[in-house]
């Protein structure tokens, strides 16, 4: 591991980012936003990482980059986002999440195919160690049989 990496067990959010100005307000001015009305049960997260869509042309599909979360805060919409006060949701409430740096994974986290993704919680171990976009919603590394199960040769899985 890299020393300036997050610890495996560290808690990650996948949240989407449905375009490119989005991914600018994170990396250029440090927040992310989430609707209340949207907030997943599993919110609180030590680290975002961005799903980025397919208004990203050819890194659509993919997790490339993350960014350590430092505070939650509450604010409308029209607050957030001042040139858009005519927004339909312009006095709906959102978490602004504020980042620190947007940090590039070393390697991205493709989806192998389109996948609808809204949030998906992980730990960074899992993030690191992902090759595909499902590979983040198997269980946590805390939640995996003992050392003795896993030598028993079935791991605790079923045989398909």
């Amino acid at each position: 591991m890299l020393d300036d990496q997050p610890e495996d067990q560290a808690r990650v959010l996948v949240v989407i980012v449905p375009q490119p100005r989005d991914l600018a307000l994170a990396r250029d001015e440090g927040w992310y936003r989430v609707p209340l009305a949207h907030t997943p049960a599993q919110f609180a997260a030590d680290y975002l990482a961005f799903y980025q869509t397919a208004a990203f042309g050819d890194e659509r599909w993919s997790v490339r980059f993350y960014a350590e979360v430092l505070r939650y805060t509450i604010q409308t919409r029209r607050e957030l986002l001042p040139d858009e006060p005519d927004h339909p949701r312009a006095n709906e409430r959102y978490y602004r999440v504020t980042l620190g740096p947007l940090r590039e994974l070393p390697l991205p986290v493709p989806s192998a195919r389109l996948r609808r993704v809204v949030f998906i919680a992980t730990t960074f171990g899992q993030l690191r160690r992902a090759s595909d976009l499902r590979d983040l919603y198997h269980p946590d590394e805390d939640d995996l049989p003992d050392d003795d199960l896993w030598g028993a040769g079935l791991a605790g899985r079923t045989l398909r």
